[in-house]
């Protein structure tokens, strides 16, 4: 049955490919099949190209595009059904292009379009002439700019008026959007007068707005320069603006929209003298509101400062709606708003679950559930309670070990207060963003048949705060982690003691010390707009302890290392970096990553911990490798053994990391889209080892980078991406032949190559 299906597809797609675009129009159709923007002199365009596609984007309608015009093919496909419903209408729904039929009418509309954005953007005597190019029933569409140059912004004049308005547009005039010698823009000019109507809203004039500020242009003919004046306009009534300060506050925190008429009873409390709540019902306490909202009865009114307590309340999480309306009175002399809040509650606990299929090299196959459940306002003090369990099991395909192999199980719960909760006072939040201190407790158990058992139990106590919308910090200044290595068997010992590295990572150990995350990114809502991300975290662990062991010249054990609680303490340094950057190519992605790492072990440690080394491999780092089967530097397996113990015991980590990808991103039909990338990356061991011999070298590092190369497929429905990612290796360790190109040993026909080189990724989002 399926190669019949596959069958049907081809001959489906040959047939679509193969029919006539132009077959189905009528007779006085024509279909654009191009459009070509000219400038008769590109030397006075400033930037020819970025605005000849500015220009383009307001001709209507685009060129049909896709490969052999395939989506324009499924459309007129669809068109002949004469049924509403169907397989046809839903394939011209979904993955069909309506035809680009040319419309003089239209085309006189784009020409007014576009010489309205030529005159915006500084070009006051433009023209535009529109050629075109018929064949057939197709046309090519060609717009030929006639300009004599852009101007130039030559001189700016601010309101000259004694008004307060006035008096706060000059003083701000130094960080004005438009300056002279710039080019004229008609996009500065309006952010210019919005920049001015909110200047005048942070000092208590909320009725200004930027319909207030208007300008005029004086052009000088024959030199391409204009002069700017600024002007405010005068109120209606001919009384100055008015500037308010607040009045009392009204709250409801259980404001329902469906039933805003106050039927039920509801509780009336004086909280503070300027602050009264209405409630049915006890929902949050009143301190948690008091903290959220800023400016006091008498403040001069600030947009701003009412804008972010909006977004305090909303960031609580426990509020589905937040609005704010003012109620003013006074006189023209002492205008007064008080506010009125009014917040709708939502859903304050949820439960969550997920299941996952997983696999890594050497036929291990496994599965893995866990559940969430939340609480955003326990002890109604908006303190959000988490709690989650999750577990997995793996078992190895042709291997004569237990059907399970390894077992995992991790616990974990948490808390988060929206504030910050330190021994000393500091100066009230007034950021965007409500900060949280954050406080959890987790245990991580993993037994692995034959080998080991390990228990790893944390506590992370700590703060998450927002600087703005584009940067974010957390920092753990406590964060402890005991790691216990549980039932070890001969064969493990067997396995590390051929290692010496392997046997220092390897054994019980206490992990404390401070963890700090900064993450940027200028990723705005305009989905056509390249930008940047940035994730830098760096952790350290036992300085504090070392110092303390130091101070009161507490002894080693045998081993010549200090303990805690039994356990010998970590020290080392880690930091890591994840850059990105997304350029935008129409409706397409180019995206690349740069991501280093690196951990360095010291005084009461020889080597990073094993929960602490890096590896690389899998569906989100190097694809064509699986997870934790690269490296540390050019180390390569000799063989798999039969049995499939040592398969089990993953060795390949290191104490530095490198990742590097490109990734072309691109629609195909609908929801489905597609990737080609190119990954390469390693890791390195920091120490010498005598029996890997992979030590980090700036001079080797180089010709130990592995490179893999595939294609991907996913489906980008709109709350979650299922993603297939196929890769290669094209450079990799050979054993006893160090870094080898891939490409002359390729062979596609042959199963066990396929099995060994081809390696698949199922997985859910994109890659970074």
């Amino acid at each position: 049955m399926k190669v019949k299906y596959f069958i049907f597809l081809v001959i489906l797609f040959c047939f679509l490919s193969s029919c006539n675009v132009t077959k189905n129009l009528k007779d006085d159709e024509l279909l654009i099949t191009k459009t070509t923007i000219k400038y008769k002199k590109k030397e006075q365009t400033k930037n020819e190209q970025a605005f000849k596609a500015e220009l383009n984007a307001v001709v209507k309608p685009q060129p049909n595009t896709g490969l052999f015009k395939l989506p324009l093919k499924i459309y007129q496909w669809g068109e002949k059904s004469k049924k509403e419903k169907g397989f046809r209408k839903w394939m011209q729904r979904n993955f069909g292009q309506a035809p680009a039929i040319y419309d003089e009418k239209v085309q006189a509309i784009n020409r007014l379009r576009m010489k309205k954005l030529l005159k915006d953007n500084g070009f006051f005597r433009s023209d535009i002439e529109v050629d075109t190019t018929v064949k057939g029933k197709k046309i090519e569409m060609t717009y030929l700019i006639l300009t004599k140059g852009q101007h130039k912004i030559n001189d700016i004049f601010m309101p000259s008026d004694s008004t307060t308005i006035g008096r706060l547009i000059r003083k701000n005039q130094e960080k004005s959007l438009i300056q002279k010698g710039d080019y004229y823009s008609e996009l500065l000019m309006t952010q210019e007068r919005l920049r001015l109507s909110n200047i005048a809203a942070q000092q208590g004039y909320l009725d200004f707005n930027d319909s207030y500020i208007y300008y005029f242009v004086d052009t000088l003919p024959e030199r391409f320069v204009a002069d700017i004046y600024i002007k405010v306009k005068p109120v209606a009534n001919g009384k100055p603006h008015q500037k308010y300060r607040l009045g009392s506050t009204t709250i409801y925190p259980n404001y329902d929209l469906s039933n805003n008429t106050f039927t039920t009873q509801k509780d009336t409390i004086k909280f503070k003298d300027d602050i009264t709540i209405i409630e049915d019902h006890h929902l949050i306490e009143h301190q948690v509101l008091d903290r959220m909202i800023l400016q006091n009865e008498g403040d001069v009114v600030v947009k701003d400062l009412q804008s972010t307590s909006v977004s305090h309340l909303l960031d609580l999480g426990i509020f589905k709606f937040v609005n704010l309306k003012y109620e003013r009175q006074g006189d023209s002399i002492n205008p007064i708003l008080n506010r009125n809040i009014y917040l709708t509650p939502n859903f304050n606990q949820n439960i969550s679950a997920n299941f996952e299929l997983n696999n890594r090299t050497g036929n291990f196959y496994g599965v893995g559930a866990s559940a969430t459940y939340r609480h955003k306002n326990l002890l109604k003090k908006a303190v959000t309670f988490s709690s989650s369990i999750s577990g997995g099991v793996e078992t190895q395909i042709g291997s004569n070990l237990s059907f399970i192999n390894t077992m995992d199980l991790n616990v974990e719960v948490g808390l988060a207060a929206p504030r910050f909760i330190l021994p000393f006072k500091i100066k009230p939040n007034s950021g965007l963003f409500v900060p949280r201190t954050t406080l959890s407790v987790g245990n991580n158990f993993q037994r692995r048949v034959s080998l080991y058992s390990i228990n790893s139990t944390n506590l992370k106590l700590g703060y998450q705060w927002k600087e703005t919308a584009e940067k974010q910090h957390t920092l753990y200044p406590i964060s402890i982690n005991r790691v216990q290595i549980l039932n070890r068997t001969s064969r493990f010992d067997s396995l590390t003691n051929a290692i010496p590295r392997l046997t220092n990572s390897f054994q019980n150990s206490f992990i404390a010390g401070l963890d700090y995350t900064y993450i940027f990114t200028n990723q705005s809502p305009d989905i056509t707009k390249d930008y940047w991300f940035f994730k830098g975290n760096i952790r350290t662990s036992g300085n504090m302890l070392q110092l303390a062991a130091n101070t009161f010249d507490i002894s080693k054990n045998t081993n010549n290392q200090y303990e805690l609680f039994q356990s010998p303490f970590a020290q080392f340094t880690s930091i890591e970096a994840d850059v990105r950057f997304y350029k935008k190519i129409k409706n397409n992605t180019l995206a690349f990553r740069f991501s280093p790492a690196a951990g360095f072990a010291y005084g009461n440690s020889e080597v990073l911990p094993y929960i602490e080394q890096f590896f690389v491999g899998g569906a989100n780092s190097i694809r064509a490798f699986r997870i934790r089967d690269l490296g540390p530097g050019s180390f390569a397996r000799e063989s798999r053994p039969e049995d499939g113990v040592e398969q089990q015991f993953i060795d390949q980590t290191g104490d530095v990391k490198l990742e590097m990808t490109a990734e072309y991103r691109f629609p195909i039909l609908g929801f489905f889209k597609g990737a080609a990338f190119v990954d390469a990356g390693n890791v390195w061991l920091l120490n010498d080892d005598e029996t890997l011999g992979r030590k980090f070298s700036f001079d080797t590092a180089w010709k130990e980078i592995a490179i893999g190369s595939g294609i991907g497929l996913r489906i980008d429905i709109e709350y979650i991406v299922l993603r297939l990612d196929v890769a290669t290796p094209l450079r990799r360790a050979y054993f006893d032949e160090g870094f080898q190109w891939s490409f002359d040993r390729f062979d596609f026909g042959n199963r066990d190559w396929r099995k060994n080189n081809i390696v698949y990724n199922l997985a859910v989002g994109y890659p970074f």
